[in-house]
């Protein structure tokens, strides 16, 4: 083996080893996807659990194991990993969400010549997920799973970020918050400036100036079993406006400034105000 496939050999070993080791859950990882457990009041719920229940117990020994085995390793690799944006949560299929995610975007716009006081444009834009689930996904859905895979990997990092804090007790993000800027650098400000730089270029007209751009994340419950079929249309007829016409305008003229976690209701959507992004 001569000496540049020897380097590139040993490179793509160390490099797995590391994705390998990144990718251990830690005992606090395991303790919170348990979820929430469903009822055993079906006949299958009842035969099947008991079997899933005593795999899951095997794989969370086999993991608590690998957790001790790879102490030695982690730090280099995690760091390796993270400098990549390789971090992947292992849990993918573990605790999947209860509901319906949304994040819509919120744009303030003026003219140049609007002096102080004068009248906003407010445009609304729901960009996650890409496209309503009752439009038919052929060869868009390769392009739509991209986009929203990176907008669920930036909500993430936002909301792992947002527990770092309250673990060190550190208060609610602000507006101006260059600690909390300088973690989400790399996850979720790329998200916002690149939905806000597509407006600003697709929709703003000669001599309009983007004012500040407002991030909100929605979540709606799943349907009950057993329970009528409403919120959810309900919930498909407030939103269908920003899949179909575009981002949603109107005019304000005396805006109100919402403070971080500010909420909102549509139909059985939650609105969370995340970040407000300002020139």
């Amino acid at each position: 083996m001569s000496r540049y496939r020897a380097i590139v050999s040993i490179f793509l070993i160390c490099h797995l080893a590391a994705l390998a080791v990144a990718t251990v859950p830690s005992p606090k990882e395991l303790r919170a996807s348990a979820g929430v457990r469903e009822s055993t009041d079906d006949a299958v719920s009842s035969r099947v659990r008991p079997v899933l229940d005593w795999v899951a117990g095997v794989l969370e020994q086999l993991a608590n194991q690998a957790w001790q085995l790879t102490a030695f390793a982690r730090p280099l690799a995690s760091r390796y990993v993270e400098r990549l944006g390789l971090v992947q949560g292992w849990k993918m299929f573990a605790s999947p969400p209860r509901g319906g995610e949304y994040l819509r975007f919120r744009y303030y716009s003026a003219h140049d010549h609007a002096g102080e006081g004068g009248q906003l444009t407010r445009a609304t834009e729901l960009v996650f997920p890409v496209a309503p689930d009752t439009e038919n996904h052929v060869l868009r859905a390769y392009w739509q799973a991209h986009q929203d895979k990176a907008v669920s990997n930036a909500l993430g990092a936002y909301f792992d970020e947002r527990l770092r804090r309250m673990d060190a007790g550190l208060p609610v993000p602000s507006t101006h918050d260059r600690a909390f800027d300088g973690a989400l650098a790399r996850s979720f400000l790329p998200v916002v400036h690149f939905f806000s730089t597509r407006y600003t270029r697709t929709h703003l007209a000669a001599g309009d100036r983007l004012l500040w751009t407002e991030a909100w994340y929605g979540w709606a419950s799943s349907r009950p079993r057993g329970d009528v079929l409403l919120s959810p249309q309900l919930r498909a007829q407030a939103i269908a406006r920003y899949y179909y016409r575009g981002p949603a305008e109107e005019v304000v003229s005396q805006p109100v400034f919402q403070p971080i976690d500010s909420v909102e209701w549509e139909a059985d959507v939650q609105w969370q105000l995340l970040y407000i992004q300002t020139p």
